[in-house]
């Protein structure tokens, strides 16, 4: 990860959202043939949607980087009330990970998808990406891209 400071930074406050699967249903209009609709949950488009305001807060007008980018996207979950608070104080200093579902690919889908022609052009000029989930008292998602550097990870030497 780039150590400078990021393009941008994106927190979206409260529980973070994973990218639900898509849904389908048989339709069966009267007098024509059944079909088959394919539609996003509601709560992934309502947290997509709410993930694009803040990108476009965020931008500031800017257009969307069209570049190679790092991307890093954060989770930090709420911690479950019915805790003890030593279990609690082990979640909060990381010693606990957070290994509850949905799964840290699912928020990263969610802010590359949400975040799309907003914050990046394409989310295919997202070249390197990192997906972390933590336990937090403030829940919380936060998205930041770098450039990637030239000078990134090298491909690692093939042994045969």
């Amino acid at each position: 990860m780039a150590d400078d400071e990021p393009l941008i930074s994106i927190i979206l406050p409260g529980d973070p959202v994973g990218k639900g699967r898509p849904r389908a249903r048989i339709v069966t209009p009267r007098g024509k043939p059944s079909f088959i609709h394919f539609y996003t949950p509601k709560d992934t488009e309502d947290y997509e949607q709410a993930l694009a305001w803040q990108g476009k807060a965020g931008m500031r007008g800017r257009a969307p980087f069209d570049c190679a980018l790092t991307v890093l996207v954060e989770a930090f979950v709420p911690i479950p009330a019915s805790w003890s608070k030593p279990k609690r104080a082990a979640a909060v200093s990381g010693d606990l990970p957070a290994m509850s579902k949905p799964d840290a690919d699912n928020y990263a889908k969610i802010a590359l998808d949400g975040l799309n022609k907003i914050v990046w052009a394409d989310d295919a000029s997202v070249v390197s990406l990192q997906a972390i989930k933590r336990y937090s008292d403030f829940p919380r998602l936060r998205v930041s891209a770098w450039r990637w550097d030239d000078m990134g990870p090298s491909e690692p030497e093939m042994e045969i």
